[in-house]
């Protein structure tokens, strides 16, 4: 596959000299589908040549990946953030295997893992990479830790997309809908942020000539690339910039942060900044807590059920056990965020925050 990691590193050279415009745009959505179909061609080589990723057992409520270079005090940061025991030291590769922490914050808990440090070209194997990267993929969270140096966010950000980890993006609404002829028929909204000649030639660089494309919201190239790739997965992310507690040029820090990304600066060292992280990587998660209540009015006040926001009685009920949803009548919602005292709903009713549900069965 020599002659394909070549043809990867011209294109990205290429899309590192293209100065990105209006004149520009279709030629640089055209490099980004040609560079995604051959990291997707490598992918597919290596997954045929084997390979064992770290076996990490879930745990907690959500779980939440620290990645990024050799010796930025990953491990520092998981322990202050957990309590957890990850061997520390002022040298690189001092994790060489993943190490798991729970951090409790207001009624749940969250799984931190402190992976083994990326490394240039993690993605095709390099420092065990390929194994790191198969952990991220399974996260509700990444945070990308570096140190006030700031450098190679960029660099892990495209690893970390080579293997179809995406960054900071939702999945859009689109479908495509392969014909046996007919050519490319785009159904869209009037206004979207491509045109149809671009996404036309984005389909033919995956070889797709004949499609129906329903696309129903606003998208990019970038958008319709991603939606090309069946292993993509989204993921929020936060960069973390550790070792504050020593004086540094903030300045040319913040230069070298990817333009939009948020960031917080901690030091897993003096404890600065790490409530505040805490904070972060909870409302990040997009969770909700719902508290169980008894027909009698006693409610269970110290371990929540911990659910993804827009979470729906339905999967409050699943979670409980498959019996009460067999024999699920009705339930009874009230909470701090809603209008009425109490309200008699459905399974597909929806969760907010703080809610106290009562579950009555048939039987």
């Amino acid at each position: 596959m020599g002659s394909t990691e070549n043809k990867i590193k011209e294109i990205e050279e290429e899309l590192k000299k293209t100065q990105y415009n209006k004149a520009t745009e279709h030629h640089i959505g055209m490099l980004k589908a040609k560079l995604s179909h051959l990291q997707m061609e490598l992918e597919a080589h290596r997954k045929g040549g084997g390979g064992q990723g770290f076996s990490i057992p879930k745990s907690g409520d959500a779980t939440v990946s620290l990645v990024g270079y050799p010796n930025v005090g990953k491990s520092s940061l998981l322990n202050s953030m957990t309590g957890a025991e990850s061997e520390i030291g002022n040298f690189a590769f001092t994790t060489l295997r993943v190490i798991p922490g729970i951090m409790e914050y207001q009624g749940t808990k969250i799984q931190i893992l402190d992976l083994p440090g990326i490394i240039e070209n993690a993605s095709a194997g390099s420092g065990r990479g390929r194994e790191v990267l198969s952990v991220v993929r399974n996260s509700d969270l990444v945070l990308i830790v570096t140190d006030t140096e700031a450098k190679g966010i960029e660099g892990i950000i495209s690893e970390l997309y080579k293997v179809g980890i995406v960054l900071n993006r939702r999945k859009k609404n689109i479908s495509v809908k392969k014909t046996n002829s007919g050519g490319i028929r785009i159904h869209a909204p009037r206004h979207i942020d491509v045109t149809e000649d671009t996404i036309t030639s984005i389909l033919k660089e995956f070889k797709i000539t004949n499609a129906d494309v329903y696309i129903r919201e606003r998208i990019t190239s970038d958008d319709v690339i991603d939606s090309l790739r069946p292993s993509s997965v989204f993921v929020p992310s936060i960069i973390v910039v550790n070792k504050t507690d020593v004086p540094y040029n903030r300045e040319g820090m913040v230069s070298r942060i990817p333009s939009g990304m948020r960031f917080l600066e901690v030091s897993a060292k003096s404890g600065k900044g790490i409530e505040d992280l805490k904070g972060t990587v909870y409302n990040g998660l997009s969770l909700i807590r719902v508290y169980m209540r008894e027909k009698s009015g006693e409610t269970d006040t110290k371990r929540p059920l911990v659910m993804v926001d827009g979470s729906t009685v339905r999967e409050a009920v699943r979670k409980i056990s498959r019996e009460m949803m067999e024999s699920f009548r009705y339930a009874v919602l009230s909470g701090p965020k809603r209008k009425f005292r109490e309200i008699r709903v459905g399974l597909d009713y929806p969760l907010n925050d703080g809610d106290m549900l009562t579950i009555i069965s048939r039987n």
